[in-house]
């Protein structure tokens, strides 16, 4: 897994037109100089961020994962690999078809797309599915009729508010996220599409009905995830000290 902290360069992944709404990175540069100071080159920005998604996550109220440690960093960072990440606009296929490119499969879709019970989006990456069905300006696709006011009036003329992407419990770190597809609720189309689908929508009625296997199989697909594309050979990256720049050799 390389350091999506990403490089803050011209072309790099935090330049991509992809990330200009992500916030957060202060926290982890505070925590890497604070690092630096006690053991010098020594954690990488990749374990840091691995580490704090895991705590934050507990501090919310969900699962705890054991974390392994021993990753680097990328020496390198590009802004078309940030245009590959899922935006919210895809289709079922798609993002499963990105997953099982992965070794991710339609558990871990349905499970870490359950990530979004925490957290926010910028309001101009979800216009589309406010305004725009195929072109009619309809929702795309339906939302609660009470939702979508709130949505039109708090994100009109595409303006840089954010919106929580749990319209019920934004905060918790909960399966309620899942019980708002039943009512049209879902913010980002991929999501509310999750319920829509055959071959999903039965993950996400388990999972809405039983927290309980919510809670565990987060914590199985989140070490999946963690383990993917993982540098930790000699030859393979590097420590960063700063989370922002590729050392100087």
């Amino acid at each position: 897994m390389r350091c999506f902290h990403s490089l803050n360069h011209e072309g790099s992944e935090r330049t991509a037109e992809a990330s200009k709404t992500l916030r957060g990175f202060q926290p982890i540069d505070d925590i890497k100089a604070e690092v630096e100071k006690l053991c010098p080159a020594t954690v990488s920005c990749a374990d840091i961020l691995t580490a704090a998604t895991r705590y934050a996550t507990v501090l919310l109220g969900g699962p705890y994962w054991m974390v392994p440690y021993g990753r680097k960093d990328s020496r390198i960072s590009n802004a078309k690999d940030a245009d590959m990440v899922p935006i919210g606009h895809e289709s079922i296929t798609t993002m499963l078809e990105l997953f099982q490119y992965r070794g991710l499969n339609v558990i871990d879709l349905v499970v870490l797309s359950g990530a979004h019970t925490i957290g926010r989006t910028a309001c101009g990456s979800i216009q589309h599915r406010v305004y725009d069905l195929n072109g009619t300006g309809m929702p795309n696709p339906p939302i609660d009729d009470h939702y979508l006011d709130f949505l039109q009036r708090k994100c009109r003329c595409e303006s840089e508010q954010y919106v929580d992407l749990d319209a019920t419990t934004p905060t918790t770190f909960d399966s309620q996220f899942y019980a708002n597809f039943q009512n049209k609720m879902g913010l980002l189309s991929t999501d509310q599409t999750l319920y829509s689908d055959s071959r999903t929508r039965p993950i996400v009625n388990t999972l809405t009905q039983s927290p309980s296997v919510f809670r565990h199989q987060f914590s199985v697909s989140m070490v999946k995830l963690g383990n993917i594309q993982v540098l930790t050979g000699q030859d393979e990256g590097e420590i960063r000290t700063n989370c922002n720049f590729v050392n100087s050799y």
